[in-house]
């Protein structure tokens, strides 16, 4: 029995220590995929890829032929592609050769998703640049069905009200850059840190002509109880308007 015990504790200990290690890896084409991965890349030929560094400065690495590589976020722009390999950027070419991992398996990494568009190549307001979908739809209050169309590499997003009926927009899974939804408490008092124009979604870059708000720093907002990709969603305590700014440049303010 005292044996028994001892066993059972090594184990219990083991776990604790050592969580994951009963985790499953997730597999596809034949290999390990890890959150925030898009895909996998390998090259046709030796190839020469760059790294811009923070003075402007560029590093290059010669990656050999067929060896394969993690790909993580994905940029679409002016008709091409560029991924992401560790801190290496590679234009889409006939050179790379690129394989998407589904964004149904994607998705599972993730306990609460909201789903960006990363295309700023789509120009209608239903595809637009930084448009971002999650299952609660919290401005319409619209019921959402979201789902995984074409063995899993299909994004499809559609709400319903009683008067429209209902609507979808569908992407390309690799038109879709996945974030985790964070919930914070909300009416916490922030101000910013620097002079900057409002966001009205949660990717960096993301501007509409009809809204040029600029804040300035040392401007108050409270927050909404929620963040996505680095960004908290907040309202304006003199204009009311709501707005999204990178986390990095908030600071807590005090009480009102």
């Amino acid at each position: 029995m005292k044996k028994f015990f001892t066993v059972l504790l090594a184990a219990f200990v083991l776990a604790v220590v050592n969580p994951t290690i009963s985790n499953a890896k997730v597999m596809h084409d034949g290999a390990e995929v890890v959150k925030g991965q898009t895909g996998k890349m390998t090259f046709k030929k030796d190839i020469k890829v760059y790294k811009r560094n923070p003075n402007g400065t560029f590093d290059s690495l010669v990656v050999k032929r067929n060896n394969f590589f993690k790909t993580y976020d994905i940029e679409k722009y002016d008709g091409k592609t560029f991924y992401q390999m560790g801190q290496y950027r590679v234009q889409a070419t006939d050179l790379v050769v690129f394989k998407e991992v589904p964004i149904k398996i994607r998705a599972s990494f993730y306990n609460d998703p909201t789903y960006i568009n990363i295309n700023r190549d789509h120009i209608s307001d239903f595809k637009r640049y930084g448009n971002y979908y999650h299952k609660d739809d919290e401005v319409s209050k619209e019921a959402v069905k979201i789902s995984f169309l074409n063995d899993g590499q299909v994004f499809s997003y559609c709400s319903a009200d009683i008067e429209v009926g209902e609507s979808c927009v569908e992407y390309q899974g690799t038109d879709i850059k996945i974030a985790e939804t964070i919930k914070r408490k909300e009416g916490v008092r922030y101000e910013l840190t620097e002079d900057t124009r409002a966001q009205l979604s949660p990717v960096k870059g993301y501007v509409v002509d009809w809204d040029k708000r600029m804040y300035l720093k040392g401007t108050v907002f409270s927050s909404l109880g929620t963040e996505i990709n680095g960004y908290l969603y907040v309202k304006n305590e003199s204009d009311s308007k709501v707005s999204w700014f990178p986390v990095e440049i908030l600071k807590q303010a005090g009480e009102k």
